[in-house]
């Protein structure tokens, strides 16, 4: 008898102390945070994704995607950062053109994420995914210091072009008064 009873103690302390999937995932969710919270404080652009799925490839291709859309949010965070930075230092000119290189920066530096760490959990019906994504800091700043000169070129020429359209518009004030001077 107290065999049996000492069984059903053990049991009931296994059943208590076992995680409901809830709590699984809950636990999952918040170790992949961390790495990532860890990675970011590093300096390195990094997302977390999650797919689910009752395929194992649908649920990857979610998790991808759902983690490059948290890197773009980082980045438009990030490059909005930078933005304000270049702003004071050249002026407020140019805060236009910063915002399309934010555009076009996200939109293209994308491309060279990579995921890093994955976790997958088997469902009932199907298969949860847990991804981390980084990409290096270089090709951020590369990008952006690439779409910055491109803008700063386009400003540079359309100066350049007000300037000699002024310079016209005076040449010719000044010839039409040595005109009726005469």
């Amino acid at each position: 008898m107290k065999k049996l009873f000492a069984f059903f103690a053990v049991a009931a302390m296994f059943i208590g102390c076992a995680s409901t999937p809830q709590e699984k995932a809950a636990s999952a969710l918040s170790e992949m945070q961390k790495e990532k919270t860890e990675l970011i404080e590093k300096g390195v652009v990094a997302g977390i994704g999650i797919g689910d799925s009752q395929d194992e490839q649908v649920a990857y291709d979610k998790a991808d995607l759902n983690a490059r859309t948290d890197i773009g949010r980082e980045l438009e965070s990030k490059l909005q950062n930078l933005t304000r930075a270049y702003a004071e230092e050249v002026g407020s000119e140019l805060t236009q053109h910063f915002e399309e290189v934010k555009k076009n920066v996200v939109s293209t530096t994308i491309r060279g994420a990579t995921i890093i760490k994955i976790k997958t959990e088997a469902k009932e019906n199907g298969v949860k995914v847990y991804a981390i994504m980084a990409m290096d800091p270089k090709l951020v700043r590369e990008a952006f210091e690439a779409e910055l000169a491109a803008q700063q070129a386009d400003v540079a020429r359309f100066r350049a072009s007000k300037a000699y359209g002024d310079a016209n518009k005076e040449f010719e004030a000044y010839e039409a008064a040595k005109a009726a001077a005469k």
